[in-house]
């Protein structure tokens, strides 16, 4: 799926460092993948349904699975007394009969015109960079307008990533592994805003989302199986991709956290405390396993 789009082989983590230094703009948003075979897939494109679903809606089941997720973390909220972004007693409605204006300003129900879902509401969208920040699946895909951020973010998939498929004894070609990240153009991008939107939530929405310089795409529609970006037309003309080798990771990480970017800085508290003690230790795994390839690589 990467194959029409532009892409960059760097070799070093300065290097990789020096080419976005040097290449900056206030256009450009970033992503971090864990790994070069990932695509740009939201989460809820990757979520199972549920049998309930399955059963009422049939074939249809799919396209009810983000509005039923939604609706259940807005009742949680509730049941624990916590505040839900952009809450009112008009998107409590939406959840229960999703209405949105089509193009001529007439309200109409969205599942009879799915296209113009999510609606561009600020309620709804504030709603959702919420949900998703805090693990809900969702159509929204996060961005960041610092490539450093991008970095960290790239680094962190793969260790876990390596962790997982090592405690499910899965084989992993660490030679061949590239950490990617992903630059959007939003200029180039913007002929597209009739079913491909680029929004900012305001940083109120979410600690961490204020402190990653957060920013969203989302495409519109409830085809869930064409929410990935890079089946949207003309993808080429506003992605590119830089690889990394997997090798580069250690050096990575502590270049940006010189920079400034850490794991508390991200997710500023105690969470973001414990998971840099983790993943430092992850790290230093990683790091060490790679060394020991090479060198058992070297002796033969």
């Amino acid at each position: 799926m990467w194959d029409e789009i532009p892409q960059i082989e760097h070799h070093t983590a300065s290097g990789l460092l020096q080419y976005f230094i040097a290449q900056q703009s206030a256009n450009i948003i970033y992503r971090g993948l864990g790994h070069q075979a990932w695509t740009l897939s939201p989460s809820i494109s990757r979520a199972t349904g549920s049998r309930k679903l399955d059963a009422v809606y049939a074939d249809d089941s799919r396209a009810f699975k983000e509005i039923a997720y939604l609706a259940r973390f807005v009742n949680a909220c509730d049941d624990a007394g916590l505040k839900v972004a952009g809450d009112s007693d008009q998107l409590r409605e939406f959840l229960l009969e999703p209405r949105g204006p089509n193009s001529r300003g007439h309200v109409v129900d969205l599942f009879q015109y799915p296209s113009l879902w999510p609606s561009d509401g600020n309620a709804v969208f504030h709603f959702l960079a919420q949900a998703q920040h805090h693990g809900v699946p969702t159509r929204l895909l996060d961005w960041t307008t610092s490539p450093l951020v991008a970095c960290y973010f790239t680094v962190s998939q793969a260790i876990h990533e390596r962790r997982r498929l090592f405690s499910e004894k899965k084989y992993a070609n660490l030679a061949e592994w590239r950490l990617a990240i992903i630059e959007l153009d939003t200029m180039q991008a913007a002929p597209f805003n009739e079913t491909f939107r680029i929004r900012h939530a305001p940083g109120s929405t979410s600690q961490n989302l204020a402190a990653q310089k957060g920013r969203f795409t989302f495409i519109k529609g409830f085809e869930l199986d064409n929410l990935d970006l890079l089946n949207h037309r003309l993808s080429h003309t506003y992605l590119k991709r830089h690889l990394l080798p997997l090798s580069a990771a250690y050096n990575l990480m502590r270049q940006i956290e010189m920079l400034g970017v850490t794991t508390a800085t991200l997710f500023p508290g105690h969470d973001g405390a414990a998971k840099h003690s983790i993943e430092s230790m992850l790290l230093e795994d990683l790091d060490q396993e790679i060394r020991n390839s090479y060198a058992f690589k070297g002796s033969n």
